[in-house]
């Protein structure tokens, strides 16, 4: 049975090249989460400036990898 904390990863990172390495690897250890279970897709969620989180999701379907942006912006 996968927790919560094996399912979804927090990231802060200050710069591209540390949020490029962050994000494949997040995302490359939720894939072999998911390839166990076979159910849930992978959402990418940008928080904020260098703040996401990657995480399985039933919203996701099964073998694909969806990205939300969820910065506050003002105009």
């Amino acid at each position: 049975m996968n927790t919560k904390a094996e399912t979804l990863v927090e990231l802060r990172v200050a710069d591209r090249a540390a949020m490029d390495r962050s994000l494949n690897a997040a995302v490359d250890r939720m894939i072999g989460i998911a390839l166990r279970g076979g159910r849930h897709g992978i959402l990418v969620t940008r928080l904020g400036d260098g703040h996401f989180t990657v995480g399985l999701s039933d919203a996701v379907p099964f073998g694909y990898t969806e990205q939300l942006d969820h910065r506050h912006r003002s105009f």
